[in-house]
């Protein structure tokens, strides 16, 4: 039998709204609908009355009801995976091009550092051939005025003599030699010098003009200076040479300027013996040989007047170059301060960035702070680098006036070794140079060679200039470490002065530890166990510290700087790091 159709409820009829225009006011009362439906509201519609509220068609759906998925939900999922990889690889094609076009900016920054590199050599070949040149043009200019000079004096030609004079004049006024008593004594002594120069056989211009018989240019040439009793070749004076060849006016002059008749040469012979003729052996006998002596008197105090002004003037010299050099190293002193600054400045702003970096923040400020900081630590590099080497020219200037204004070779402190010998020098301190000098060493090596060979080897390397490194709990651990195991613990403060820094940051680990590490006492009686926390590894447990291994420990104090303080030089043993091939003299 067929299941009957459903019998559609009677729809409610249509009731007024409230309020509204000739709707008409009913005191009937709502029937109670059946026992559980739902209480309508007051107000509500009289359609849902007495009925179970249900959602609509077009209301919100159930939120517990389960989301069904459908096509359109499929091809947005697919549209979005397809955009989403052709973002990546568009993504990744811009970080292809962006790394492509930074190694191609690299490698062109890195031809033009070379050619720039080149180009530095090159000018600096060059201004060190013009100033060989130079000097060598200058000898040659000399040479040629000392033989003008000698040939003149032989000749007898005073205005040749006097010429050449003026040309040393000229030469000192171009070479701005003041006019203030120093350079007046500077310049009295470059006239003296070629007044006395010497040629191939030890005579001067003096004794060329008594073998010449010229009495005039005799007289000439004592009053600019020129000692009377000088000796040349084979000893011979230039009495003995006026005497020799016979001219009386010659050996007359010479006689009244103290002259001393009573010298040997290598042969034996006085200037009477050799005497040419009868008179000039008459005159030369029969000479008062006391006026002789008061006048080598006079001479020897007019050398003594000399002499002592030369030295007045050396002092004077040096004086200045010491208050140079004082100020210079107030200078580089700042520089180096500043450097240390900058170092500190940058190490920050990197770690900053790396920060940021990690925790995904936008890194748009501090990417240009680090640039920042690395231009101003360039500039600055460049800026100590100039002060640092005005510094090492005053001081030669300096080293070589003391030495009366000869060359000398400059003499650094350490002992010289190449790289390839540092394992055996300094690690294995073979010979035991190191040890028997009871200091620790300091590397000098300006070019980072060395620095780079202990950063490889077994070392608990400590960098100044990194504020991570120079943490104090950092710097505990890296000292316990390196006594524990016995290995070396490396200083490296690169090219700026951090000693004095670096102490006080050790000493934030414990009053007096760089002391203690330097004399060597934190080895004593077991000091370096005040330095154990509870808080550490078992590794650091007293029972596992030896003896052995503790008195291994060294510690390495490396540095760039070509003059260390001198303090510093004082308290360690100083070794030098020299490339072969490269010149030794002031970079």
């Amino acid at each position: 039998m067929p299941p009957k159709k459903p019998v559609a409820a009677p729809k409610a009829p249509r009731v007024a709204a409230r309020g509204a225009v000739g709707a008409k006011k009913t005191n009937v009362a709502a029937k109670p609908g059946p026992k559980g439906a739902p209480v309508a509201k007051k107000g509500a519609p009289p359609s849902q009355k007495g009925k179970a509220t249900t959602p609509s068609k077009s209301g919100t759906p159930d939120k517990n009801k389960k989301k069904v998925w459908t096509k359109e939900d499929g091809a947005a999922c697919k549209i979005q995976t397809l955009y989403r990889g052709y973002m990546a690889k568009k993504l990744l094609q811009q970080k292809k091009k962006e790394k492509e076009d930074y190694l191609e900016l690299m490698e062109k920054l890195e031809r033009e550092a070379f050619v720039k590199l080149v180009k530095m050599e090159q000018a600096k070949a060059e201004e060190e051939r013009l100033r060989m040149e130079e000097e060598r043009r200058r000898l040659r200019e000399e040479a040629k005025r000392r033989k003008r000079l000698l040939e003149a004096a032989f000749d007898g030609d005073n205005d040749e003599i006097i010429t050449i004079l003026k040309e040393v004049e000229e030469l000192d006024n171009k070479n701005n030699v003041p006019n203030d008593m120093m350079g007046r004594a500077l310049r009295a002594k470059h006239i003296l010098n070629m007044v006395e120069c010497e040629d191939a056989n030890n005579n001067t211009p003096l004794s060329e003009a008594a073998g010449g018989g010229q009495a005039t240019t005799i007289k000439l040439l004592i009053e600019k200076g020129a000692d009377p009793n000088t000796i040349g070749q084979f000893q011979r004076t230039p009495l003995y040479r006026a005497a020799f060849g016979g001219h009386l006016a010659a050996i007359e002059m010479l006689l009244q300027y103290g002259a001393d008749p009573r010298l040997f040469a290598s042969d034996g012979a006085t200037p009477e013996q050799v005497a040419a003729n009868d008179d000039v052996a008459q005159v030369l006998r029969e000479w008062d040989i006391t006026q002789t002596e008061k006048l080598v008197e006079k001479i020897e105090a007019e050398k003594q007047r000399r002499k002592e002004e030369e030295q007045k003037r050396h002092e004077e010299e040096c004086n200045k170059l010491e208050d140079e050099v004082a100020t210079a190293e107030k200078q580089n002193d700042a520089k180096q301060k500043q450097l240390k600054t900058a170092y500190e400045e940058l190490e920050k702003r990197i770690f900053e960035h790396d920060e940021c970096t990690f925790k995904g923040f936008n890194t748009d400020i501090t990417l240009p702070a680090v640039q920042e900081a690395e231009r101003e630590l360039e500039l600055l590099k460049i800026e100590a680098e100039e002060s640092r080497q005005r510094l090492a020219q005053l001081k030669l200037k300096l080293r070589e006036q003391r030495n009366l204004g000869e060359g000398v070779e400059e003499e650094l402190s350490g002992i010289k070794v190449t790289v390839r010998e540092l394992d055996d020098v300094l690690v294995r301190d073979v010979g035991n140079k190191i040890k028997d000098s009871g200091k620790w060493p300091l590397v000098i090596d300006e070019s980072s060679q060395a620095s780079t060979f202990l950063r490889y080897q077994d070392t608990n390397y400590m960098n100044t200039l990194n504020p991570v490194h120079m943490e104090p709990d950092r710097i505990r651990l890296a000292v316990l470490g390196a006594i524990r195991f016995g290995k070396p613990a490396v200083l490296d403060m690169l090219d700026v002065d951090m000693f004095e820094t670096a102490a006080m940051k050790f000493d934030q680990v414990q009053s007096g530890l760089m002391e203690a590490i330097m004399t060597k006492e934190i080895l004593q009686e077991n000091r370096y166990m005040s330095l154990v926390k509870e808080s550490d590894s078992k590794e650091y447990q007293p029972s596992n510290f030896l003896h052995a291994k503790s008195e291994s420990f060294r510690l390495f104090i490396v540095t760039k700087l070509r003059y260390p303080p001198q303090e510093l030089l004082d308290r360690t043993y100083p070794i030098r790091i020299h490339i072969p091939g490269v010149d030794s003299g002031i970079l």
